[in-house]
């Protein structure tokens, strides 16, 4: 063999290699299901019967007693806007997290004052370790905050535009929006309380806001409560809980892992298995041929 096909092989070996490691390796992304890190969501779906989306196409047609978790990092397409107003006005239950993504942009198009405000809040005094987990203990009795008696949030913002009676939970007064990034309170920046979680209702559905997604990340379902404020949104439905992956950020891993699903996907079908098997026997067969051409006399 000489160094050039052995080179070949080489490099052949380390892509399979590298490929089958990518495609077993857990995903590393925020608030992906299948990620079982601190920042993933993993322990929430092993929780309950948690169905991942990776298209709002394909929300259920009939959406009564199903719930929606939906946290916007990308921006929305109409038609996807569409699909989210469907399923609300249809009787759905949607849960909008966000902080700073495109939570307005879902809120706009459904009609909705409250605006996530995209500024950090933080409490000096109320807070878990420090002034960026702030601690929320000013609870509306309601089928959502049933049994909870604290939440931790983790770099959240708040909402703004929101009435008195729609607020559900509100942070504590000695919080702030930090406007300016300083970490400190300045004369003219907005002092608690203020709301961070509200409920809406539209035609036959419900909308829930929340104004930090990190709730539902591994490492911080287990905070004070916030695991039971999941459970009692799980429990508004008895049939489907949703969470829409297709809005979430996407890493060189997850897009590599993508492109594998891709291709494995392409093998699997009759056409692809015919061009992996003729490619296979080519490159077999073609020593062979090499030797037989090489043995050939020519005579004249």
């Amino acid at each position: 063999m000489t160094l050039r096909k052995f080179l070949a092989l080489l490099t052949v070996a380390l892509v399979v290699i590298l490929a089958i490691v990518v495609w077993f390796f857990p995903s590393d992304e925020d608030f992906r299901t299948e990620n079982p890190f601190w920042n993933g969501t993993s322990k929430l779906a092993s929780g309950h019967s948690l169905v991942s989306l990776e298209s709002l196409s394909d929300l259920p047609a009939s959406p009564q007693g199903a719930v929606l978790i939906l946290i916007p990092y990308i921006e929305f397409e109409p038609s996807e806007l569409e699909n989210v107003r469907d399923f609300v006005t249809g009787g759905g239950t949607l849960v909008l997290a966000d902080d700073y993504g495109f939570g307005n942009q879902v809120l706009e198009h459904l009609g909705i004052e409250a605006r996530f405000s995209g500024q950090v809040i933080l409490d000096p005094l109320f807070n878990y370790k420090n002034e960026w987990l702030p601690r929320i203990y000013h609870l509306t009795s309601t089928s959502v905050t049933g049994n909870v008696d604290s939440l931790v949030f983790n770099h959240a913002t708040c909402l703004v535009g929101v009435e008195a009676d729609d607020a559900l939970a509100l942070s504590s007064s000695f919080s702030f929006l930090d406007l300016n990034d300083n970490q400190e309170w300045d004369d003219g920046e907005p002092t608690g309380p203020l709301p961070v979680v509200a409920r809406y209702n539209l035609a036959a559905g419900q909308i829930i806001l929340i104004s930090d997604p990190s709730i539902f990340i591994n490492s911080m379902g287990t905070v004070d409560d916030n695991y039971s404020i999941i459970e009692n949104i799980a429990g508004i439905t008895v049939s489907r809980l949703l969470i829409d992956q297709s809005h979430l950020p996407h890493s060189d891993l997850h897009r590599t892992k993508n492109l594998l699903a891709t291709v494995r996907g392409s093998l699997a079908h009759p056409v692809g298995t015919l061009v992996l098997v003729t490619a296979l026997l080519i490159i077999t067969l073609r020593p062979i041929w090499h030797r037989k051409g090489d043995g050939i006399e020519y005579t004249g």
